[in-house]
């Protein structure tokens, strides 16, 4: 093999291990881009439904307390938002124990 074939296929070896690393890190961002968005989807959805049982109107907190709905409005609010931040945090720890073990593997 001469001079200029060796080269070359040193170069297409350079492409090939250059394009299987950037497909690799694409996947990875693609991964934790998605992760993102769960965990941002969960705390929205958890502010969305505090402010549903919520009111910033003095006039509709006199109407909740005067019906007594304002206990189980609070208790259930309390109960989602807990519920939906708990997953949050699940979806973070999972996302760090990953992140921790990707690091492990390249050592």
């Amino acid at each position: 093999m001469d001079k200029r074939e060796q080269k070359k296929s040193q170069l297409e070896n350079v492409i090939h291990s250059t394009s299987k690393a950037l497909e690799s890190q694409l996947g990875d961002y693609k991964d934790k881009g998605k992760n993102a968005l769960i965990i941002g989807g969960i705390v929205v959805a958890a502010y969305a439904f505090s402010r549903l049982f919520t009111s910033s109107d003095e006039k509709e907190d006199e109407k909740i307390e005067e019906e007594g709905s304002s206990f189980l409005g609070n208790a259930l609010t309390g109960m989602v938002t807990s519920v939906l931040l708990t997953l949050a945090k699940d979806k973070i720890l999972g996302i760090i124990d990953q992140m921790n073990q990707n690091e492990d593997d390249t050592k």
